[in-house]
């Protein structure tokens, strides 16, 4: 199997991710890293630290890990050296269909592929989005960022027997209802739903509508640095009555590094112009691991 040697542009906190997961994936392998002239040295870099693409070797495509206004001239300079690029900025409605529009004049110009807004968001949680939309073609889709913690109730779930640790965060639901998230991380002997009839039962909690969600891990919990609920429900009057709900936390440089990559492996089999995660079959993101991804996951 031939790796994609991979480029990127910028060793912020998103270009040290990407570092992280081409280290990490058997389909691909680091180029080389592109930054400004006057940086620090990285000795934990194993991959060439260079000033321009053009001095590196056998570059397949580049990640651009850039601030998003500085995007564009990134991705044009290296299309205009015909190397294949994917982009994250953080662009949405008319602002990223005139961005992509830009993108692919220039990457037909320069007969090379681009995907853009392959991140977080835009990204992995517009495919979630879009299928959602799919399921419930008439309806309205609600995004919640940020969910905070609350310490006060995360102690008091934290005191319920069985509860070895736990984290209390806050959101009002789409009739801006307030509603309580409370993971928590079980003791070995501890049975799940007598833990969640007590918690929701405690006078504390009884005045919020209160979800509990049992975690491996409350600290592997904590290591992440962002949330989102995301929501979609069916029109008034839709007979299925269909609603669907993602709730996640993660860590948000690290899951828009893993879309790109995943974005990187499409690039060998695309034509010239710019694509973004829409246009591409749900299948090449998994590059040459579609098979085994097929007969796991279908």
């Amino acid at each position: 199997m031939k790796k994609i040697r991979l480029a990127i542009i910028g060793l912020g906190r998103l270009g040290r991710k990407c570092a992280e997961a081409i280290a990490a994936d058997q389909t691909a392998e680091l180029a080389g890293v592109v930054r400004r002239p006057e940086s620090a040295t990285e000795p934990w870099l194993k991959a060439p630290l260079v000033t321009h693409v053009s001095e590196l070797d056998n570059v397949d495509a580049a990640l651009i890990c850039v601030p998003v206004d500085a995007v564009m001239g990134v991705a044009q300079d290296l299309l205009r050296s015909r190397i294949p690029v994917v982009e994250c900025a953080r662009l949405h409605g008319e602002s990223f269909l005139g961005h992509k529009a830009e993108i692919h004049r220039d990457a037909l110009r320069h007969k090379v592929s681009a995907i853009v807004g392959a991140g977080c968001d835009p990204g992995a949680l517009s495919l979630f989005r879009s299928q959602f939309a799919l399921l419930a073609p008439r309806g309205h889709t609600e995004t919640s960022l940020h969910t905070g913690s609350s310490l006060h109730h995360t102690l008091a779930a934290a005191g319920i027997k069985g509860v070895k640790q736990a984290l209390a965060t806050e959101r009002l639901s789409r009739t801006d209802t307030p509603q309580r998230y409370v993971y928590v991380e079980l003791e070995p002997s501890a049975d799940a739903a007598e833990v969640e009839n007590a918690l929701v039962n405690d006078s504390l909690f009884r005045d919020e509508e209160t979800l509990v969600f049992p975690v491996p891990s409350i600290a592997a919990l904590e290591e992440t640095n962002r949330g989102v609920v995301l929501e979609r429900h069916a029109a008034a009057g839709e007979a299925s009555h269909a609603s669907f709900l993602l709730e996640a936390r993660y860590d948000e440089a690290g899951l828009a590094a893993r879309m790109m990559l995943a974005a990187a492996r499409t690039l060998p089999s695309l034509q010239a112009g710019a694509y973004s995660l829409l246009d591409l079959p749900p299948g090449a993101l998994w590059g040459e691991q579609r098979p085994v991804a097929e007969k796991e996951w279908m």
